[in-house]
């Protein structure tokens, strides 16, 4: 039986509120929150002399964002978002009950962000894994109407990324554009499993379908392309290409993540198959079954 551990930061935040000075907030902050986390966010920027500067790049509220209580934080704990948290982390666990999974133990955060830090494309939430740990973050900056009942789709979602990544490790010499979409796809079609599509995210529901030929033939065209970069273009669009300051190829905001889920559940509904059924199989197998190319 999997352990969750299911990250109680509500109350690390409180804490924080009600410790008037800067620095044991700080110092709460660094054990609690840095701590876990140190070996991931040194890849995002990390200072020799900042200890916060892996937290800042992810947009996360700081110490000194707890001289008072943050509007999101109130929303979330309004709509008992971290018991709700909690409740579909064991239900993606109870999901592949009697298969054999790649770690025993499981950790979920939630995170409260800073809008002004976070980039407002991803409407207020987004999601994160540990390359390192089976530990992921969900993160709100704002809670919406529109985003909020998508909280339980993207912690499952998450989970699926911690069970994908070591069934089918990534190696960013020959990881492909395949098996990128075909790794957000299948979380994606889990969410949607498990929660209904309503949990799915914004890019999905809401893609272009002007747009998902272009998508579709882009990707089609570039199944086999490896490079961490490459990836980058084909999953998650020019917008974030350019920001990052490499060139667009054409691609649709999240056109990846869109294709992906198109591109699984198009094989969900040949086969027959679950999607923990497919979870234990190689992406080729799936873009080949899928017929959607």
């Amino acid at each position: 039986m999997m352990d969750v551990k299911w990250i109680r930061t509500d109350k690390l935040y409180r804490q924080m509120l009600n410790t008037p000075d800067l620095e044991q907030r700080r110092q709460i902050y660094r054990e609690q929150l840095i701590t876990p986390w140190q070996r991931m966010m040194s890849m995002f920027g990390q200072g020799d002399n900042d200890d916060f500067a892996g937290a800042r790049a992810w947009a996360w509220t700081l110490p000194e964002d707890l001289e008072q209580e943050p509007e999101v934080l109130r929303k979330l704990e309004a709509a008992n978002a971290w018991q709700q948290g909690e409740a579909a982390l064991r239900k993606a666990v109870s999901r592949f009950a009697g298969r054999e999974l790649p770690f025993a133990e499981v950790e979920g955060w939630l995170i409260v962000a800073n809008p002004e830090r976070a980039d407002p494309v991803m409407r207020g939430q987004t999601g994160a894994v540990d390359w390192y740990e089976p530990r992921f973050v969900v993160q709100y900056d704002t809670v919406t109407e529109e985003n909020l009942p998508r909280l339980q789709g993207t912690i499952v979602h998450e989970f699926h990324h911690l069970v994908r990544l070591r069934l089918f490790p990534w190696d960013m010499m020959k990881t492909s554009v395949a098996d990128y979409i075909i790794h957000e796809g299948l979380a994606e079609s889990f969410a949607a499993s498990l929660y209904g599509e309503q949990s799915v995210g914004f890019f999905i529901t809401e893609f272009d379908e002007a747009e998902l030929e272009t998508a579709r033939q882009l990707i089609g065209a570039g199944l086999d392309k490896t490079g961490f970069n490459t990836l980058r273009a084909y999953i998650f669009g020019d917008y974030w290409t350019e920001k990052g300051g490499a060139e667009g190829i054409g691609m649709p905001l999240y056109g990846g993540y869109t294709v992906g889920y198109r591109t699984v559940q198009a094989f969900l509904e040949r086969t027959g198959a679950t999607v923990e059924e497919a979870t234990f199989l190689p992406a080729g197998e799936i873009v080949e079954g899928s017929g959607y190319f």
